[in-house]
């Protein structure tokens, strides 16, 4: 059986964040939201944290547009995330951040399709 990689499981993630949580986060708060979740963004930058890159707190449900605004004034934006889901979230993942892991992409795999099953009414799959 072919290993699998980590551009596998990334390819697994939004999907499963869209299902999870169908509307942007920052819908009502943001000019422009598209309302419907189309991406989901890294709060802790995935060049930063290997550990927090499938962990799904770190993951924020954004539309395309919100996702550009939030590039484009990341200190704001990133603010206004942790103000909408609170200190102690964002301290959990400044926790979590700084630890080392070498990861193994066929857990994550299969923990990322075990997601995807559980998120997916049956049948429609």
């Amino acid at each position: 059986m072919k290993k699998k990689s980590q551009a596998q499981c990334d390819k697994l993630l939004t999907p499963i964040v869209k299902m999870m949580h169908p509307v942007c986060l920052l819908h009502g708060h943001a000019e422009g939201c598209n309302y419907h979740t189309e991406v989901a963004h890294h709060h802790v930058h995935k060049s930063k944290s290997l550990i927090l890159r499938y962990n799904f707190d770190n993951l924020i449900n954004l539309c395309h547009h919100c996702h550009l605004m939030l590039h484009f004034n990341e200190s704001f934006w990133a603010s206004k995330i942790v103000q909408i889901k609170g200190l102690e979230w964002f301290e959990k993942l400044e926790k979590e951040k700084n630890k080392i892991i070498k990861p193994n992409y066929d857990e994550i795999y299969n923990t990322l399709k075990e997601k995807e099953r559980k998120e997916y009414p049956k049948g429609l799959i």
